[in-house]
């Protein structure tokens, strides 16, 4: 063992973290300064067992609980807003969809219309833009919508996820 892998494990020895191996005592049997500093070390370790913790603060560990709890709170309130915005989203299309089959012949005609003018638009950009050189209309879209998927998975997986438990601040109750 040598001295540098000695000085590695000193502290943890010292403070008992860790079991002194036969070759770590070998070395300090045979190593008059890796036993100095062991020694060193065992006297700071007793000094600092002999002297009291400092306690904390009176209001730290609610403050800090108050804290933890906040965030968390936070957190889930944006996934309550991004749920609502679906489920709004959900009622608008049933009540869309609702309209429609009172009044299925203008729909339908919207519908066609609607079609007709995105596939002329993409047929109009294609062929103008292949004479060019430049991409179809369509490769814009699937970059356009990978791009959007890109930022949406960054922006979840880049999202806080405390994972902390117990009631809600300002005594809302218990969280489920």
């Amino acid at each position: 063992m040598t001295c540098r892998e000695v000085q590695e494990s000193i502290e943890a020895v010292a403070a008992g973290d860790e079991p002194v191996t036969a070759a770590l005592r070998a070395h300090i049997e045979g190593c008059p300064g890796c036993a100095a500093a062991l020694a060193t070390a065992r006297r700071i370790e007793a000094a600092l067992a002999a002297r009291p913790a400092p306690a904390a603060p009176a209001r730290f560990t609610a403050a800090v609980t108050a804290r933890i709890r906040g965030e968390h709170w936070r957190a889930e309130q944006q996934v309550d807003r991004m749920f609502n915005a679906a489920v709004a989203a959900g009622v608008v299309a049933i009540g869309a969809g609702t309209l429609a089959l009172f009044n299925i012949d203008t729909v339908m005609t919207a519908t066609t219309a609607a079609a007709a003018v995105l596939t002329d638009a993409l047929t109009q950009q294609g062929s103008r833009t292949t004479m060019q050189g430049a991409p179809a209309m369509w490769t814009y879209l699937l970059a356009a919508g990978l791009v959007g998927t890109s930022l949406m998975v960054w922006r979840w997986a880049e999202s806080p996820r405390p994972e902390v438990q117990g009631p809600m601040p300002d005594g809302l109750g218990p969280r489920a």
